[in-house]
């Protein structure tokens, strides 16, 4: 029997992800706004997996998660890399790990000169101070571990969120993590445990969205979009799977979205939306529905048999993501780990000399890329901000522990179109990552020195002499070895964004600074697919910020 769903609604969110419930939360505020919200996966709440953060690593098959994968790859020697994406009410804030990390205030601030003036750091604060609340660890812990307890704040600008943050890692802290603060305090980095630090270059503790009393993962299913299902104006229809946006007008610059089309049980049914379609659909199947539904480059439209309604070249373009790459050491036979190891610092290249040497050299002499290039380079070149993370983790094998080491901002891109005009079939999605070869040449560098971790006290009273290393197979002593070793050893995260930008259409642009698609009255787009430029490590709390910004700019709010 075919489920009964309204078939008009003010607002129709496609896909009931991270910033799509935000989106249904926060409209559904005012009783006399209809919202329906499609959504492609299933409800996944109960799940214990789901509960437990630490078993997201089970919530990557095909009925939580979307099978997605890259072309191969030349530049990890042509190896395919999996683009899981949540396919569930929540999105990935279901089945990621968690993590909620700031990003650099110069790194959102290169989206304003690229040409949105409205979208700076400043401008986009207090919408990420919308999304969260966060437990302050134990001063005690803090006092023990070296770290800087920020302990200060104004009660009337504390957050206070729906999405609750922690530090898991001070629960129960480890003498190895306390090692590692000292290692990086030795570096001139002391720890702290200010969750948006000024500076992104810094020893930081771990914070994830997970609510402190109960342990359990805080999403955006339930901080948003559980506690909004009960309003009587907003639906929430799963398995609900959007085939196309149904445009229509006179003019290919003033368009308007009329509804959708989504295949219900088995049968196609139409949508109307009276105010707004938002599309909220993750970075490869926003794009993916615009080609589909006669947005996108005409000539590749029409080599599938999709008329252009919008010729727009940018549709599904700047594609940006990091890489990451992990390293397993041997520790001492007396060492005991558990899950609770997670240390995380982001760090510059500290020859600075041989990094302005590097950009000189691969810097782009016109265009759009060389105004990309010039945005992140102004970034990089700051010593206060940093071009990689590194990181300290369990992996759950007994008496060894991971080290990593994670790309920042990326001047690689890439793209993810359509391969066919069938909805059911995946794009096709080529990130092109090492294109730019100074991702290589940094990420080799500060792979170097990650390898000398293990032998640098006090950590090295932890590691044990010449034991095994995972895999074991290759070695690192050179900048030579280290590029051989990324580009056998590096893996795509789940980062992915970009591919339709918030840019002057001029510039490949999709959406202008209210997030409407260039050429549509009423097609807008909230995900992480408008970041013109990728924040550094995991992305979950900006796709957040920019939800609860949208929302605002909606409602009439200003934004």
């Amino acid at each position: 029997m075919s489920r009964q769903f309204p078939g008009t609604a003010d607002f129709i969110i496609v896909g009931g992800g991270t910033s799509g419930l935000v989106l249904a939360n926060r409209l559904s505020e005012d009783p006399n706004t209809q919202v329906l919200v499609l959504e492609s996966g299933q409800s996944i709440g109960d799940d214990p997996r789901v509960q437990n953060p630490s078993a997201w690593t089970t919530l990557l098959g095909p009925e939580t998660a979307w099978q997605l994968e890259t072309v191969p790859q030349p530049g990890l020697n042509n190896r395919v890399e999996m683009q899981f994406q949540g396919k569930a009410l929540g999105g990935s804030s279901m089945i990621n790990g968690s993590a909620f990390i700031a990003p650099s205030r110069a790194g959102i601030d290169t989206w304003a000169k690229l040409g949105n003036n409205r979208w700076t750091y400043d401008a986009l604060a207090p919408y990420y101070s919308a999304t969260y609340s966060v437990d302050s660890p134990d001063p005690k812990i803090c006092k023990d571990m070296e770290i800087h307890l920020v302990n200060n704040l104004d009660p009337a600008t504390t957050p206070k969120g729906p999405v609750q943050v922690s530090f898991p890692s001070l629960v129960k802290p480890h003498p190895v993590a306390k090692a590692w603060n000292e290692v990086f305090k030795g570096k001139g980095y002391n720890t702290t445990a200010e969750l948006f630090p000024i500076q992104s270059a810094g020893n930081r503790c771990y914070t994830a969205a997970i609510d402190p009393q109960t342990q359990k993962r805080s999403s955006s299913d339930s901080q948003y979009g559980g506690p909004a299902s009960k309003r009587p104006n907003l639906t929430i229809a799963t398995g609900a799977t959007v085939l196309k946006i149904v445009l229509s007008g006179s003019s290919s610059e003033d368009l308007t979205a009329e509804g959708v089309e989504a295949a219900i049980d088995g049968t196609t049914r139409a949508f109307t939306a009276t105010k707004e379609v938002i599309l909220a659909a993750g970075a490869f199947h926003t794009p993916k529905l615009l080609e589909l539904s006669g947005v996108g480059d005409r000539s590749r439209l029409q080599s599938f048999g999709i008329p252009a309604v919008i010729d727009n070249p940018g549709v599904g373009e700047h594609l940006q993501n990091h890489v990451m790459c992990m390293r397993t050491y041997e520790l001492n036979d007396n060492v005991q780990l558990g899950d609770d190891i997670q240390s995380l610092a982001f760090l510059p290249l500290q020859d600075r000399a041989q990094q302005q040497m590097l950009f000189d050299t691969g810097m782009p002499t016109t265009g759009e890329e060389k105004d990309f290039y010039d945005a992140v380079r102004a970034v990089l070149d700051d010593p206060s901000e940093a071009s990689c993370s590194m990181f300290m983790t369990f992996v759950g094998l007994p008496n060894f522990i991971s080290l990593g080491v994670m790309q920042s901002i990326p001047f690689s891109r890439g793209s993810t179109h359509i391969a066919s005009a069938e909805p059911g079939d995946n794009p096709r999605i080529d990130p092109q990552f090492f294109s730019n070869t100074l991702d290589l040449e940094l990420m080799a560098r500060h792979l170097l020195s990650l390898e000398k971790l293990p032998s640098t006290s006090p950590l090295s009273a932890y590691f044990k002499d010449n034991g095994q290393r995972i895999p074991s197979e290759m070695t690192i002593t050179d900048l030579q070895s280290a590029r051989e070793y990324l580009r056998q050893n590096a893996v795509a995260t789940h980062h992915s964004c970009g591919t339709a930008a918030m840019l002057p259409r001029e510039k490949g642009g999709v959406v202008d600074q209210n997030l409407v698609v260039y050429g549509t009255r009423n097609l807008r787009i909230v995900d992480a697919s408008i970041f013109p430029v990728i924040p550094q490590a995991n992305p979950m709390s900006t796709v957040y910020a920019i939800a609860e910004r949208a929302a605002s700019l909606i409602k009439g709010g200003g934004g």
